[in-house]
C-alpha cells in the first residue's frame, strides 16, 4: 500500500468561508484524514475580489504559502507587500500576516501548516461546498469565531489588527489606495 497522499483536483474537503474572506477552502491533507501524514495540514484557499484574510499569527505553527493565481496586498510583520502568482512565503510562529485581494480576479493560494490545525478552524467556521450546494457567500462570521480561533491555531494579537486588516468586510475599494502606494 502506498504511503503517498494523492488528491485529484477538486476532491479535497471543501468549505465556503464567511466574511471577510467570502471565498472557499479545500483541505488537501490533515492528520484526521485517512492515510494523511501526522503533523501537517495543507489546502487551497480562494478569495474573491475584496475578500481578505484578517491579520493574524500562529503561536507554535509555521505557515507556508505558494500563490497560485491572482494578486493581493499582504501585510507581513507590519510591511505591506504586493504579492502575485508564483510568490512563495514562510511565516514562522508569531509572525503576523494577512491578505487582501485587491485585484479584479480570484486570488488563490496553497497553504501548509506545521504542526497541523488550521483545517479545524476552516471547517468549524465554514459551510460545506460541493456539487449542487448553493454558494452562501457573503455570510457573517459565526459569533463564536474568536473562541474557535483560540481553540485551534491562532494567538491573540496585541495590538489588535487595524482596518482594513481587521475582521470587517471591505465595502469600498478606495480604502486600499493608500496601501497600494506603500506596498513594496
Amino acid at each position: 500500500m502506498s504511503r503517498v497522499v494523492v488528491v485529484p483536483p477538486g476532491q479535497g474537503e471543501q468549505h465556503w468561508q464567511p466574511q471577510p474572506a467570502n471565498g472557499w477552502i479545500e483541505v488537501l491533507t490533515a492528520p484526521r484524514l485517512a492515510g494523511a501524514p501526522p503533523g501537517l495540514s495543507a489546502g487551497l484557499q480562494e478569495l474573491p475580489p475584496l475578500g481578505k484574510i484578517r491579520e493574524h499569527a500562529h503561536p507554535a505553527q509555521t505557515e507556508i504559502f505558494w500563490i497560485i493565481q491572482g494578486q493581493a496586498l499582504a501585510r507581513l510583520d507590519g510591511v505591506v507587500r504586493r504579492i502575485t502568482a508564483g510568490t512563495f512565503m514562510v511565516a514562522p510562529p508569531h509572525a503576523r500576516h494577512g491578505f487582501i485581494n485587491d485585484g479584479d480576479t480570484p486570488f488563490r493560494m496553497l497553504w501548509m501548516l506545521v504542526p497541523a490545525g488550521l483545517e479545524e478552524f476552516f471547517v468549524a467556521i465554514g459551510r460545506p461546498k460541493g456539487p449542487g450546494l448553493p454558494d452562501p457567500t457573503p455570510y457573517p462570521r459565526p459569533t463564536e469565531t474568536g473562541a474557535i480561533e483560540l481553540a485551534t491555531v491562532f494567538e491573540t494579537l496585541d495590538p489588535p489588527p487595524e482596518a482594513p486588516w481587521d475582521t470587517a468586510p471591505i465595502t469600498d475599494p478606495a480604502v486600499l489606495e493608500p496601501l497600494r502606494r506603500i506596498a513594496v
